[in-house]
């Protein structure tokens, strides 16, 4: 029997819309996905947006810095005090496929930390597309980790498919590193090696390691030593400033962007020489503005979405089902997650509550 590890699966309890769209009712079904079908979910989400046949929006309403001392009171220690962003908005994420639509509702607020509550959650309200009738309402903060750390293994496969022996590094230890690691445990596990492992306290590392101790491939400690011999380089943190610098790491290196300002400005520079810079989606990424790859731009007074063409930035999701093929040079990849995947995780999810909860494989 396989062994399981942090992050293999996720649980969902939706609640159900009955005579109208306030007649609320839990479906009385807990539904869990493991991470094997979070990835091929993701993966047919990812092919729905290149087809067309998926499509979604966001909007973003971020309050001035300035307005949470009026909230929190004077005497209150500000965050951030680490170096991490405040990160305090409000997203709504849209999107709709074949059959379904998704609203996807997101707050936000590093400060949320001092009382040790989570920096953000999400609820999801999955809709009926021909009425546009709400179905369901359900906790979307797991499903949406889940389906950001589900680029791992997408940009290892993508990216780096010849590779065997394949050495990962992950900096961050919150929601999104945890499932990272366990979707490259599930979807690149013959070819795995290891994965290191950094955070911003040597508390947080120690205890992911020994969460993942029982794992079918080493996850440990890392130090900026071991940059220069890994493969992927997943960054997946809330930090406003570079976690690396650009000559730590390998020169064939794919760099996975998952977080805030992280990303070291010599290696943007080099990748756009080199034209090798992709995200999921570019709009999303131009418009959320908050991550290395936009500010790099809007510092210079430009923008991301007017400079894509000259420097050939493109959405990588069209490269999934090219053959293989293994760069050579340096990648940077910068994902913001998508409403369309969540709709694709949200729609399965519903059609399981009509079978008690029971996962069905994924084809």
């Amino acid at each position: 029997m396989p062994r399981e590890f942090p992050g293999d699966s996720i649980t969902v309890s939706p609640c159900n819309f009955q005579a109208g769209p306030w007649d609320v009712r839990p479906s009385h079904n807990r539904v869990s996905l493991s991470s094997r079908d979070v990835g091929l979910l993701v993966r047919e989400a990812l092919l729905s947006l290149r087809s067309g046949t998926a499509y979604g929006c966001k909007s973003v309403l971020a309050p001035h810095p300035d307005e949470l001392l009026s909230l929190i009171g004077d005497q209150a220690e500000p965050w951030p005090a680490s170096g991490e962003r405040l990160n305090w908005k409000l997203s709504t994420l849209i999107a709709v496929n074949q059959e379904h639509g998704v609203v996807k509702i997101v707050g936000s607020n590093a400060h949320n930390r001092r009382a040790h509550q989570p920096r953000s959650q999400s609820t999801l309200l999955l809709f009926d597309k021909l009425s546009m009738q709400p179905l369901c309402i359900m906790d979307g903060t797991e499903i949406s980790a889940a389906r950001t750390g589900a680029y791992a293994s997408i940009v290892a496969d993508t990216y780096r498919a010849g590779v065997d022996g394949l050495r990962v590094f992950v900096f961050g230890t919150g929601a999104v590193a945890m499932k990272a690691i366990a979707d490259l445990m599930t979807h690149c596990g013959d070819r795995l090696d290891r994965i290191y492992v950094k955070a911003l306290t040597e508390r947080s590392v120690m205890a992911l390691v020994d969460a993942f101790s029982e794992a079918p491939h080493p996850v440990v400690a890392g130090s900026p030593d071991n940059l220069a011999s890994c493969h992927l380089v997943i960054t997946a943190t809330n930090a406003a400033t570079p976690l690396f610098h650009e000559e730590d790491i390998a020169d064939d290196a794919v760099v996975l962007h998952l977080g805030g300002d992280e990303t070291p400005l010599e290696l943007i520079r080099e990748t756009l020489s080199l034209g090798t810079v992709t995200c999921d989606d570019v709009s999303s990424v131009a418009s959320r503005g908050s991550q290395s790859l936009a500010l790099y731009f809007s510092r210079q007074g430009l923008s991301l979405s007017e400079e894509k063409t000259k420097y050939g930035i493109i959405n990588f999701y069209p490269n999934m089902t090219l053959p293989t093929r293994t760069a050579t040079s340096r990648c940077l990849v910068t994902c913001v997650g998508l409403a369309a995947l969540d709709l694709r995780l949200a729609e399965r999810i519903h059609d399981m509550c009509g079978n008690a909860g029971q996962a069905t494989s994924v084809s």
